[in-house]
C-alpha cells in the first residue's frame, strides 16, 4: 500500500506497486545472475550460504511462540465467502530462561521455500540455505513475568511478518512484547498448521490500469489491517499483562495503526518505518507519531506534497526523522541478510536495494530511534535522543 511513485530505471522500489511486481523483476535478475556466472564470477560458493541476522543488543533473552488465531465474527476481507478471518502471529517477548529451547526459525519451512523461489531467483538453491536462517529468539521459552508494553508490527503489502526481525528482536530484548503478523491472502505466503500454505490471492492484487480498483484495494487493506490489529490485541491481552500498546509498520502498516487508534482500541503510539500517505488515509488524530523517512521517495513532510498536507492533521506529539542514503530496502532485514549472502556468493547482485547508508550504521540507528520513541510514549522514559541530531547516528537528520 503506497503512493505508487514511478519506478526509477535500474532500481526496484519498495512500494506496494513494486511489491506486487517484484517477483517478475527478480526473475529478470536471475538472468543477469546467469550472465555474471558466465563472465568469470564463481558459479557457486564452496558451501551453502546461510544468511545471518545481527544480534539484538538489549539485556533480555528472547522467547517466541507462533499462534493460529481465528476471528469468527467477520468474513475474510479478500474471500467474502469464507465466513471467518484467520491469521498467523508470532509473539516475541523477554524470556525467563532459554535452557533447552531451540532457536526459532526465521521463516516457516514452506514460507522459506516459497520466499526463496520468488525473491532470490538469482541465487542457485544449492548455494543458499535460506530455510536454515535462525533468529535469536528461543521457541517456546517461558515468559519473564511482569507487566509490559506490547507493540504490534504490520509489514508492507505482499511482505510477510518476518520482514523486520532486526527491529522486532531489538524491542523484545529491551523488555517489550512484540507481535508480528501479516495480511492473509495479501501477503506473499502464510503457512498454517498442518502444512497449509496460503498465497497472495488475485482478489487482493490491484489492477494498476484501473485507478478506482487501486484505491479500493488500498482502502480495504487499510481497514482489514486495522481490524486485524483490534482482534489480535483483544486475544493477546488475555495472555499477557499489557500496560500500553504501540504499533509500527511499513508502507501501510503505520497508517493502519493510526486508523485502529482512531477506532478507540487503545493504541498509545504509532511509528512508520517508513510510511506513505495518499487519498486512502483518512485517520490522523492525536496519538504520538514517528515517521522514519527514506531518502529515495522521499516520504517526509518537507519535500513530499502528500505529507505536507497530512502532517498538520496529526495533532499530537509528532516527529519526522530521515535516514540519509536510504531506500525502502534499508528498513528491513535485507540490510543484514543480503550482504551476508554476497559474502559467501559474490555473484549475488542486489542492485542498490539497500541504498548507500552502511548497513551496520543503518541498523543501529533504526534500533536506537525506534526504541527511544516507544520508551518515551509507552514507558515515559526520555533518553533525549529524539530531541535533536546525535553524533552517534550521523546518518539521521531531523525534518523540521
Amino acid at each position: 500500500m503506497s503512493g505508487f511513485p514511478p519506478a526509477r530505471e535500474g532500481t526496484r522500489r519498495f512500494s506496494w506497486q513494486v511489491g506486487v511486481m517484484v517477483m517478475k523483476r527478480r526473475a529478470l535478475l536471475a538472468g543477469a545472475g546467469v550472465a555474471l556466472l558466465g563472465s568469470g564470477v564463481p558459479a557457486a560458493a564452496a558451501t551453502a550460504v546461510t544468511p545471518a541476522l545481527v544480534p539484538p543488543t538489549g539485556p533480555h533473552d528472547i522467547g517466541r511462540v507462533d499462534l493460529h488465531l481465528v476471528d469468527r465474527t467477520r468474513c475474510d476481507p479478500w474471500l467474502p465467502k469464507r465466513p471467518y478471518r484467520e491469521l498467523m502471529v508470532s509473539v516475541w517477548y523477554p524470556a525467563r530462561t532459554v535452557r533447552r529451547c531451540p532457536l526459532a526459525r526465521y521463516q516457516s519451512p514452506l514460507v522459506a521455500k516459497e520466499y526463496q523461489r520468488l525473491t532470490l531467483a538469482s541465487v542457485p538453491r544449492k548455494v543458499l540455505d535460506w530455510s536454515g536462517i535462525r533468529t535469536h529468539a528461543h521457541q517456546g521459552a517461558p515468559v519473564l513475568p511482569g507487566r509490559r508494553p506490547m507493540i504490534l508490527f504490520s509489514p508492507k503489502h505482499l511482505e510477510i511478518r518476518s520482514y523486520a526481525t532486526l527491529l522486532v528482536e531489538e524491542l523484545a530484548s529491551r523488555g517489550y512484547v512484540v507481535v508480528t503478523t501479516e495480511g492473509t491472502h495479501e501477503a506473499l505466503a502464510v503457512e498454517f498448521p498442518g502444512g497449509r500454505l496460503e498465497k497472495i490471492k488475485p482478489e487482493a492484487t490491484p489492477d494498476f490500469g484501473d485507478p478506482a480498483d487501486v484505491l479500493d484495494k488500498q482502502k480495504r487493506t487499510l481497514h482489514s489491517r486495522a481490524d486485524d490489529m483490534a482482534f489480535v490485541l483483544k486475544r493477546l491481552r488475555a495472555r499477557f499483562d499489557v500496560s500500553t500498546v504501540g504499533v509500527f509498520g511499513m508502507v501501510g502498516g503505520g497508517v493502519a495503526g493510526l486508523h485502529a487508534a482512531s477506532q478507540g482500541i487503545g493504541i498509545d503510539a504509532v511509528a512508520g518505518v517508513p510510511e506513505v500517505i495518499g487519498p486512502w488515509v483518512t485517520s490522523a488524530g492525536s496519538v504520538p507519531f514517528l515517521q522514519f523517512s527514506d531518502t529515495e521517495a522521499p516520504n517526509n513532510h518537507r519535500d513530499n506534497p502528500a505529507w505536507q498536507a497530512f502532517w498538520p492533521r496529526l495533532t499530537g506529539w509528532k516527529l519526522n526523522i530521515q535516514l540519509n542514503g536510504s531506500t525502502w530496502g534499508s528498513f528491513c532485514d535485507y540490510q543484514a541478510l543480503y550482504p551476508s549472502i554476497r559474502a559467501g556468493y559474490p555473484a549475488f547482485d542486489y542492485r542498490g536495494e539497500l541504498g548507500s547508508v552502511p548497513p551496520a550504521r543503518s541498523i543501529a540507528a533504526q534500533r536506537a530511534y525506534l526504541t527511544a520513541f516507544f520508551d518515551l510514549h509507552l514507558r515515559g522514559r526520555d533518553s533525549s535522543l529524539l530531541r535533536g541530531p546525535s553524533v552517534e547516528h550521523p546518518d539521521v537528520s531531523f525534518i523540521v
